[in-house]
């Protein structure tokens, strides 16, 4: 919950574990302003923000019921720092208040401070966000794959996959730049696959090898592999459908073979008068489900939101259908530096920043897709539990994250241009920060 003081005040931890047990949250001022507020506080209360039923009728029945509210144990450090003992039983988002009294005794909110309670599955899981759908120079994007993998850094990812068209060497040459650098971002290998007479767009995330090279090698045992593949495919409906529902279930087979993330993309794209794919195709892809993961919420310029907001809709009525269908947002940006990138991207939950890990996670529906272009609030899009959390991570957590990213992305654009001598070198003094503060966040 922002307010005033929330620039100059850190809070550890401020993700914690929902327990009945009692434990201390520390609140440290970073600048005098916070410290006076500190030094006022005379009433801390803690409350979960849902999930409190309140018997009411009007706003004065609201007012009362936190007046109502037992006051927590607080006390001033002798560093300078207030800290406030809280239990946190149910999981969901907790607010901290802390108040003054005047003259008379009454009580007046200084100001309120936000903490999240998780169960113990996703307490120990790490959040991480990122972008696998992107393009380079390398095909039909502006800049190099060098270039676009620090833009990422910059833009506050933990990972990241260039995935050009046909191209599967561009997102190693990426990797191989980010490894040289020192980065922490994870990079890892990605192309987006185009299959001979399939239309249906596939990304490749993390693969140890071309599926585009697998096709075009041997483009007769393509052809007639994807013949076995449209005999499962009901004869009802047309060649072309039937054909594009084979070649794309060999693709996603063959991604998982090579040891990646088979991505359908875009569904609702119209690149102008017509959907890229038809509508049989869409639902017996997603009927079928041979993907591991569905790009909900993918690049599209402002004028193209529809096709967002459609592919939104499609996968809450396949949920409502029973199905678990794992999200991603993606940028599918092929200029860094105007648009696109840093609008839509993915916030998955893992046990670590591995391929492996993050594939996991994609697989067992721990991820959501955020659409947010400039000027915009964040559409959140996923399992419900984890919308709510990213909305807090969003708000209370990820404004200083991406600052700390964004200085290693600056340090490597500078050094592409020739402006940094030492890019290695600064990087080796920043190296893990931005995952140690997460783990202070976490109070680990």
């Amino acid at each position: 919950m922002s307010n005033k003081y929330s620039p100059y005040v850190t809070i550890t931890p401020c993700v914690t574990l929902a327990t009945e047990s009692q434990r201390e949250i520390v609140f440290h001022a970073t600048e005098v302003y916070a410290q006076k507020m500190f030094d006022s506080v005379e009433r801390v209360r803690v409350f979960p923000v849902d999930g409190t039923s309140i018997k009411w009728r009007k706003w004065s029945a609201w007012r009362q019921w936190l007046e109502g509210i037992e006051p927590a144990k607080f006390r001033r450090m002798d560093n300078g720092d207030f800290s406030v003992t809280v239990a946190t039983p149910v999981e969901g988002e907790y607010a901290v208040c802390l108040d003054a009294a005047d003259g008379s005794g009454n009580f007046a909110e200084l100001a309120v401070f936000s903490i999240y309670a998780l169960r113990d599955d996703l307490y120990q899981l790490t959040p991480y966000k990122g972008d696998f759908h992107m393009h380079s120079n390398r095909s039909d994007g502006v800049h190099s794959p060098e270039y676009v993998a620090a833009t990422c850094r910059k833009t506050g990812f933990d990972f990241m996959a260039l995935t050009d068209h046909r191209l599967y060497a561009p997102s190693l040459v990426a990797q191989k730049a980010m490894t040289e650098f020192g980065c922490d971002m994870l990079v890892t290998p990605g192309e987006e696959v185009h299959l001979a007479d399939n239309g249906v767009h596939i990304i490749n995330f993390g693969g140890k090898s071309s599926i585009n090279t697998l096709a075009a090698d041997d483009e007769n045992a393509y052809f007639t592999a994807v013949d076995e593949y449209m005999k499962t495919v009901p004869e009802k409906y047309d060649e072309v459908t039937r054909f594009q529902v084979a070649a794309s279930e060999w693709a996603f087979d063959r991604i998982r073979d090579a040891g990646g993330v088979a991505m359908f993309c875009h569904p609702y794209w119209r690149p102008r008068h017509h959907n890229y794919i038809g509508e049989d195709t869409i639902d017996l892809v997603l009927e079928r489900q041979r993907f591991d993961v569905l790009e909900v919420i993918g690049g599209f310029e402002s004028f193209e939101y529809e096709g967002n907001l459609l592919s939104v809709s499609r996968w809450q009525q396949e949920c409502a259908k029973g199905k678990t269908i794992p999200v991603a947002g993606v940028s599918d940006s092929h200029d860094c530096d105007t648009s696109l990138t840093g609008w839509y991207y993915t916030i998955l939950f893992a046990e670590e920043l591995s391929f492996e890990s993050i594939a996991a996670a994609i697989r067992d529906d721990r991820s959501v897709a955020v659409h947010c272009p400039p000027g915009n609030f964040p559409l959140v899009v996923g399992p419900f539990r984890l919308t709510r959390f990213a909305y807090f991570l969003l708000r209370e957590v990820y404004p200083a994250h991406d600052a700390l990213c964004r200085v290693e992305g600056e340090i490597m654009l500078r050094s592409l241009a020739g402006e940094e001598t030492d890019a290695r070198g600064e990087l080796a003094r920043r190296r893990g920060e931005a995952a140690a503060f997460l783990a202070r966040v976490w109070g680990r």
